[in-house]
């Protein structure tokens, strides 16, 4: 296996590149440039230095401006959270999801102007203060002509907040204030009859809310050698490809640290009828080669039209049990076009983090979170790529966990993702044994007959499948006498064409001694016996150790 590569990624080009731009813009699914409500004006962007001026020199206003209302003040690592609104601090309850330490933030300003409302240049400041008392101010000071808008930075104020300066710490407090330039233009609001409003927000420093735990993604890429007949293909594991697959994992999930390797490439020497046949082969690998139970092992298998009998990926649904390290496993069909692959890799790890599919009009997905809040799939609020910098509409973008596209992460897969990903990052340092680390007996069970068993150091699904699956039993015979009968948990993968058939395993079977043949028994009482000497045994020591 290559050495893991971390995915530590910087911000400084936000408000630099967002400038050079004249806007950070989505695809045209996203974003409208014409809405863009500051005119033709430029922006300046800086910190306070000590003297009481931005790093372009531009003095920091103490002015409170008038007419103009902050209506809510928004931080955003992947998805919008409001962190104020209309003058008053957001609460954690009350906010849409949890912003992460060690990640760089955009911070948005969204206004309202009264009428009568007279075009200036106006000075948004952001001040911070973190958990040492140490203090930073930003400004932006921009032409204000009417309401902010939404779909572009450039439409409002913004600021960076960059995680590696000590930007995005927990305990770090906040506030956003609005400033007339000088006494001439707070002159010029006095004659047009504005008033003083919401200027700041909130109106004492508050909390800005970052949560304290490190958090890690850990994702082992397995490409795949399939040689079969005439076909002799590899999965291409370019720099570009790999890159791609990892900024959209990176922008999406909820994560200070995307650790990820690629795996020497698994042979195939079998017809691709359906992706879950590869599924229980790479688990077996990942078990004995001893991978910790906070990795993620993300098949990728060389199809040139990027799917296989229709299907694009395939995953397991594991809850967060330490012991179900074996079914964080998946498998996505690289094509000819790694972009589309990429979204179909984030949708795969969803599952594999628990996450269900969720419903949308325009390409219905199987067994749908009824929970999900938005209408239709769409993701609800603002999403922004932290290295893309770009936005994504609430109302033309669909959540990953939908199959309707384009698509983005909403509030509901990252608040989500967030405690799957603590759980996971809390194990580092800590050995996995006595309950975590029983013997199961796993069966993969393809469409076409065709099966793969193999044994792992785990424990049995803490949750059920969203995707049903009728339990089923197993007899261990030894020359032609059952041993012993075995309840199994059934659990259906998400292309409705694989199903895994789980079963704890007693100490006096643990390595199959003397048993020679294992018959599965299913729903219908169907008997179907499998050679005990095709199992793929575990050599998983009793307790392991994270790296």
């Amino acid at each position: 296996m290559f050495l893991p590569k971390p995915r530590l990624l910087t911000f400084h080009a936000l408000c630099a590149a967002a400038l050079v731009l004249g806007a950070c813009t989505s695809d045209d699914a996203g974003v409208d440039d014409a809405g863009d409500g500051d005119g033709d004006s430029e922006s300046t962007d800086g910190t306070a230095t000590s003297d009481g001026t931005g790093e372009t020199g531009e003095e920091l206003s103490e002015i409170p401006a008038l007419g103009i209302q902050i209506s809510a003040v928004e931080a955003n690592q992947g998805t919008a959270v409001f962190i104020g609104s209309e003058g008053e601090w957001v609460d954690a309850a009350a906010r849409l999801g949890p912003l992460i330490s060690n990640r760089n933030t955009l911070i948005r300003v969204h206004f309202t102007v009264d009428p009568g409302w007279v075009p200036r240049e106006i000075q948004a400041q952001l001040k911070i203060t973190r958990s040492d008392g140490t203090t930073k101010t930003f400004a932006d000071t921009r032409m204000v002509a009417a309401d902010s808008v939404p779909n572009t930075l450039t439409g409002g104020f913004y600021f960076g907040l960059v995680a590696e300066d000590g930007d995005v710490e927990a305990g770090t407090q906040f506030q956003v204030t609005l400033e007339e330039v000088d006494e001439a233009s707070r002159d010029l609001a006095v004659g047009a009859g504005l008033l003083e409003g919401t200027w700041q927000t909130p109106r004492e420093p508050g909390d800005l809310g970052i949560q304290p735990e490190p958090l890690q993604l850990k994702v082992v890429f397995v490409p795949f050698h399939h040689k079969f007949g005439s076909i002799d293909r590899i999965t291409d594991t370019s720099e570009a490809t790999i890159k791609l697959l990892t900024d959209a994992i990176y922008e999406t999930n909820p994560t200070h640290e995307l650790i990820w390797s690629v795996h020497e490439p698994m042979t195939w020497e079998y017809e691709m009828n359906s992706l879950g046949a590869v599924m229980g082969p790479m688990s077996a690998l990942r078990e004995n080669e001893q991978a910790f139970p906070n990795e993620y092992w993300a098949g990728l298998f060389p199809v040139p039209n990027g799917g296989v009998a229709g299907v694009a990926g395939i995953a397991s649904v594991p809850g967060d049990g330490k012991g179900e390290g074996a079914q964080r496993v998946s498998v996505t069909a690289l094509g000819n076009n790694p972009g589309g692959a990429a979204n179909t890799v984030v949708h795969e790890l969803g599952h594999t983090q628990g996450l269900a599919h969720v419903f949308c009009p325009f390409a219905e997905a199987a067994s749908p979170d009824p929970a999900y809040p938005y209408q239709n799939g769409v993701i609800g609020q603002w999403g922004f790529g932290i290295l893309s910098f770009q936005l994504y509409s609430p109302e033309s973008f669909y959540d990953y966990m939908t199959y309707c596209g384009p698509s983005w992460v909403s509030t509901w897969s990252w608040d989500r993702n967030f405690y799957r990903i603590r759980t996971l990052t809390s194990w580092e340092g800590m050995s996995v044994g006595g309950e975590d680390q029983k013997l199961i007996l796993i069966g993969s069970l393809a469409s076409d007959g065709s099966e793969f068993w193999w044994t792992v150091r785990g424990s049995l699904p803490t949750q059920a499948s969203p995707f049903g699956g009728t339990p089923q039993q197993l007899e261990f015979h030894a020359k032609g006498e059952l041993i012993s009968t075995r309840p199994s948990v059934v659990h259906v993968l998400n292309d409705f064409s694989t199903t895994w058939v789980m079963t704890e395993l007693p100490e006096s079977l643990e390595r199959l001694e003397g048993i020679d043949t294992i018959v599965r028994v299913d729903s219908n009482q169907q008997a179907h016996p499998i050679a005990a000497q095709s199992v793929t045994l575990s050599a998983r020591p009793l307790t392991i150790t994270a790296n």
